[in-house]
Parts: C-alpha cells; structure tokens; sequence
C-alpha cells in the first residue's frame, strides 16, 4: 500500500524545522524540537491501538450535501456541499482522486477522498495498515479514535489520529471503506490548532461517503462552482 499518509506537508506552507529522537530513561522513544519542545513518538494508549469498538449511531449525510463526485476506480463516492466545499487541482498522488478546500473561510481545513485497488480482507487489517504507514512518514503520531460506524447504510472504519511533521502538529478524521474492488476513504484535516473548530465540517465531509452501484450512475457532470448571486440594481 502507497502513499496511505496523508499529505498535509505538502499542501501547506511552512517553516523548515529539524528533528533529533532520542530515548528516556524508561526507554521511550521521544522527538526533539529545535524550539526545545518534545513529544513521545507515539503516545496512543494501547487499549486505543488495539481495540475497534462499535458506535450503534446511524451518520447520515447532511441535506445540504447535495453535490456527488463519483470514484473512478470503485463504486463509492462522496456527496458534499458545494457552498462549504470546492474541489482543488492537486496532483498529490494517484490514489488521491479528489481533493477538497473550505470554500467560504481561511481556516485552513481540508480534505481528500483516497482509493486504491488492494485486496483488504477486513477494516481491522486497514486500520493496522494506516497506522504503519502515518508511523513511518511522521515524527509523532497519536491515535485518538477508531470504532466502526454505519454511514450512509455501509460499514465504515472511523478513525482520528494527531501526527506531527517537520514541526507541524496536524490532525485528521476519515472514514474508509473496503469490498472486493479494493478500500476508499474520505478524510478531513487541519492544523491542530484550527482542527477543533473545524471539526463540524470535517464531519459532514466524511459522512457524505457512500455505496454508489454502477447502475445508478449517470453520465458524469462537470463540477462547477456556484453562481454568483444576483445583486439588485
């Protein structure tokens, strides 16, 4: 599996910063900033890594995410709201089919809809994979959340992890799906320090994930921004 990190570092201007790990006492591994600060490679409880537990809420997509973009690749899309959301040009990776900008503010939350034709037996074994892959491509990395979720009437992992990288502390929530074809995630991410107050948007990003048959699925539509609205004279 490539290229599952998500690629926060790349779309978002920053700083360079250097890094130097070292071990405690207790023999844990830590990062260390230039500024001085220091973190634990990985400070995820263990009970959070291992366990998936299971959330008996129904998330459904919001009634404003009126707008579909279709896979490519397998028979998923992601339906959102075109006036909080834009579809951004960014050729980040081929397995990034979009990528997704807030369209009415500066916060600086983002968003992507990854796929990738792999067979993936079960969302344990995707989750294992994710986490792998976000540890070999960052300094730091803290899972917070996983637990299966019913969106949109599919089954999906749930995951929201803080990772951190070239002295920049990012955060993401995504949900992932797999089926024969392959796994297809939608993820949402900011900078830890806007991600809260973003959350809100990220969430009904994600939860626009959904099954889409080959047989419902029209010719295509160019995705257009809005109109301008009419101003009176």
């Amino acid at each position: 599996m490539k290229n599952i990190f998500t690629f926060a570092v790349l779309l978002l201007p920053f700083a360079p910063f250097s890094q130097q790990k070292a071990l405690t006492e207790e023999g844990k591994e830590v990062v260390l900033f230039d500024n001085g600060t220091w973190k634990f490679v990985n400070e995820s409880d263990a009970k959070v890594l291992e366990t998936i537990v299971t959330n008996n809420n129904v998330f459904e997509k919001t009634k404003t995410a009126s707008f579909l973009i279709k896979s490519k690749k397998m028979d998923v899309g992601v339906y959102f709201d075109p006036k909080k959301w834009k579809l951004a040009t960014q050729n980040i990776s081929p397995h990034v089919e979009y990528f997704f900008a807030e369209r009415n503010s500066n916060d600086g939350y983002f968003g992507f809809m990854i796929t990738e034709k792999v067979q993936i037996a079960t969302l344990k074994n995707l989750k294992d994979l994710i986490i792998e892959n976000v540890n070999r491509n960052v300094d730091y990395f803290r899972l917070k959340e996983s637990e299966y979720r019913t969106v949109n009437g599919m089954k999906v992992l749930y995951i929201r992890y803080a990772a951190n990288t070239k002295g920049i502390d990012f955060e993401y929530a995504g949900n992932y799906s797999i089926n024969s074809d392959g796994y297809a995630g939608v993820v949402g991410f900011a900078s830890q320090k806007v991600f809260e107050q973003s959350f809100g948007a990220v969430q009904e990003l994600i939860n626009g994930i959904s099954v889409i048959p080959k047989e419902d699925v029209k010719e295509t539509v160019e995705y257009k921004s809005p109109p301008p609205p009419m101003i009176s004279k």
